[in-house]
């Protein structure tokens, strides 16, 4: 694991431009998160943001719960620049009950990513499967990305689903799901996950510029 200090300077010096913080929320036991340290971890962020031109935002990664909950209410998620929402447990729930937990994590106004959408681990966990295209109309329907996840590990989305659902109409987010310095590089992985899906930059929510991303998210909150 690496600091924080130390992520956002490996990240500019890749020559990012902008750099979300996404840390695991607080029903993740492992994670340790509680409310004060991710208002703590906010402060700090705002303060870093001072010290260099990339742009900081600060988000989290929210659990799905077995419903499609998430960790916090609407009063704390608002105060997120960006959220993502991914499945850690109950893998085994039945594929009905699968697509209506993701579908209503999509209509959540403060969720702006589905992370690994299949939850694959490659060689230890075999993928879900919900009803994959109605999980996609609900993410173009309300202005969610899906994550293609650039973790060799994971690869998730892989590209047969990414071209299924960019015929629906859904955008995606390309993620290192780096949790120290070394992971950032993997990167790359991902970007040929998409390109193997046939994805453009204008597919890639994070390929935008920071005014276009901060109004992508902007506008699903606005329609809630």
């Amino acid at each position: 694991m690496s600091t924080l200090e130390e992520m956002l300077a490996a990240a500019r010096k890749r020559g990012h431009r902008y750099y979300a913080v996404t840390d695991h929320a607080k029903n993740m036991p492992m994670q340790r998160m509680t409310d004060a340290k991710m208002l703590a971890q906010r402060r700090r962020l705002r303060e870093l943001a001072d010290q260099g031109r990339m742009a900081l935002l600060h988000g989290t990664e929210l659990n799905i719960d077995p419903d499609g909950g998430v960790d916090w209410d609407a009063g704390f998620l608002a105060g997120f620049d960006i959220c993502v929402a991914s499945i850690h447990s109950h893998f085994t729930q039945t594929p009905a009950e699968l697509t209506n937990r993701l579908v209503k994590a999509c209509e959540n106004p403060y969720v702006n990513i589905i992370g690994h959408p299949t939850t694959r681990l490659i060689g230890r966990r075999a993928p879900i499967e919900p009803d994959w295209d109605a999980v996609f109309d609900a993410a173009a329907a309300t202005g969610t990305a899906l994550e293609v996840n650039a973790f060799p590990d994971r690869l998730d989305l892989n590209d047969e689903l990414i071209m299924r659902a960019r015929e629906r109409g859904v955008k995606f987010a390309i993620d290192s799901d780096a949790h120290s310095t070394v992971h950032l590089d993997v990167l790359r992985f991902g970007i040929g996950v998409a390109q193997r899906g046939w994805l453009t930059p204008a597919d890639v929510i994070n390929t935008w510029t920071l005014p276009k991303l901060r109004s992508f998210i902007a506008a699903k909150r606005r329609a809630a």
